[in-house]
């Protein structure tokens, strides 16, 4: 961690540049990005009708499958609808999806977002339409335009973005105060630079004496003091806020609570007054049903393209050594029960009874065990590990609700890997069973078996604590290539 400057001679940096760059003003970026966003989306949705008006009634393939019950309606029938079919997809993404309220979610959740916003506007326009005249306007034709709208709406998003990232090095970024330190501080000047890429982020690592405060307030116009450890003296907390206030500062503070239990601090204001609530991680039903649903979806998916492809496999691993085509063995699942977790066999059949005459090979300090060039390993099951080809029959887990496509690694029973994982983190370590194991997770889209035992802890913690369908699709898509690459695998 870069050690900050003393105080004297950051506010002699702070006199130099305190009105040193000029540039975009914040305000005018948010501006130009949103107004982008409406016009952009606004010409894909009217793009999108056109398009599905084109391939409804003129693509000939297509017309011959579907017929047509009349004549060919002319696009002025539905081009005057535009008027008011636009505005109100533009409302729907708006309010319902809020795709305008925050640019700087991930990719997927982006994506997601655009998919809930054209489907409900989808329903909403046919629904108005129906009312409105229920046998002019084709039914076919106006959910046709769900697929295409999503699309392009995505499309226009991304461009409106990278313009706004172009737009990002031009801005006039009033620098922020950041006090304090530790884990908190590096993620929130990590946030900071994602956002505004040249922003001046000043640090101390104790908040200043109310003159000291005040003549840094004075010589720089900070955006924002931002202190990440609250711990001191409560009135001189309240002083610092108040001296901001007045300098139009905006101040932020962040509990202590946070460097341990991040993600799971809430604001609770159930007495009346504004309380921190500890919020353990674990899925509400309704987020449990969702992730359920994607689960078994997927699954159907993966069961109808890799069907014949695991049939070859297995006669591979049969023909190669002797014993079961696929290996079962009991791991820990949601809130630790027992089960029995599917995978192709990798290693020869006595594998289990012969671990003790390899430990010394174990390429991680902790419990979880992994060996290079480990000698039971046969020859398909290199191959199979090399691509994560092995992990595929935990679908059939999945099927079965013991695990989930996405989530932290099931442990072993037979190897120690909780017991391991209470002694190095104590209670914390339970946090793994709140949610199901996954067959693919953060830290094997992070470098696999490279990844150390500590660093894959706190990415399976991470996972936990930030879940969202549009995380799972970003893992899912970030595994494809993780396993093409073979990085980490063995």
């Amino acid at each position: 961690m870069a050690i900050s400057p003393p105080r004297e001679a950051l506010a002699v940096a702070i006199e130099k540049r305190a009105h040193s760059k000029t540039g975009c003003p914040l305000w005018l970026r948010h501006g130009l990005r949103t107004g982008l966003h409406l016009a952009l989306d606004a010409t894909a949705v009217a793009v999108s009708y056109k398009l599905a008006y084109l391939w409804r009634f003129h693509a000939s393939r297509w017309v011959a499958a579907f017929p047509l019950l009349g004549p060919i309606p002319d696009w002025g029938l539905y081009s005057h609808i535009l008027y008011a079919v636009v505005p109100l997809w533009l409302m729907i993404f708006w309010y319902s999806s809020r795709l305008y309220n925050d640019p700087w979610i991930s990719d997927a959740d982006r994506f997601l977002k655009i998919a809930q916003g054209c489907l409900l506007a989808t329903l909403a326009t046919m629904t108005a339409t129906y009312i409105y005249s229920r046998l002019e306007y084709s039914r076919m034709m106006l959910v046709m335009v769900l697929p295409i709208a999503t699309v392009l709406v995505s499309v226009s998003q991304a461009l409106v973005l990278g313009v706004d990232r172009w737009i990002s090095r031009l801005e006039a970024v009033r620098p922020v105060l950041l006090i304090g330190g530790g884990a908190v501080a590096r993620m929130v000047k990590a946030r900071i630079r994602s956002r505004h890429p040249d922003a001046d982020i000043r640090e101390l690592r104790e908040l200043p004496l109310h003159q000291e405060l005040a003549r840094l307030l004075d010589a720089a116009p900070f955006h924002e003091v931002i202190v990440c450890r609250s711990a001191g003296d409560h009135g001189r907390i309240l002083d610092a806020a108040e001296l901001c206030d007045s300098r139009g500062a905006s101040f932020k503070m962040l509990p202590d609570l946070l460097e341990l239990r991040l993600g799971e601090v809430q604001l609770d204001q159930s007495l009346g007054l504004p309380a921190y609530r500890i919020q353990h991680a674990s899925m509400t039903r309704v987020n449990f049903a969702s992730k359920r649903a994607f689960d078994l979806a997927f699954c159907a998916l993966i069961f109808l393209v890799a069907g014949l492809p695991w049939l070859i496999l297995m006669a591979l691993i049969k023909l190669d050594s002797p014993g079961p085509a696929v290996f079962k063995q009991k791991r820990y699942g949601y809130k630790g029960q027992i089960f029995l977790a599917y995978k192709f066999r990798t290693m020869v059949e006595d594998a289990e009874s012969r671990i003790a005459s390899v430990q010394y090979r174990n390429g991680h300090q902790g419990g979880f065990f992994k060996a290079k060039d480990d000698p039971r390993v046969t020859r398909v099951g290199k191959w199979l590990r090399r691509f994560s080809l092995d992990e595929f029959p935990q679908f059939i887990n999945v099927l079965k609700g013991e695990m989930s496509v996405v989530g932290p690694r099931p442990l072993a029973v037979s190897t120690g890997e909780l017991s391991h994982l209470m002694r190095e983190f104590g209670e914390t370590a339970r946090k793994r069973l709140n949610t199901l194991p996954g067959i693919t997770g953060l830290w094997q889209v992070s470098g696999r078996n490279d990844v150390s035992d500590g660093q894959r802890f706190a990415l399976d913690i991470f996972y936990i604590e930030h879940w969202s369908l549009g995380l799972d699709l970003e893992i899912i898509l970030k595994t494809v290539p993780a396993m093409l690459s073979t990085k980490g695998a063995y």
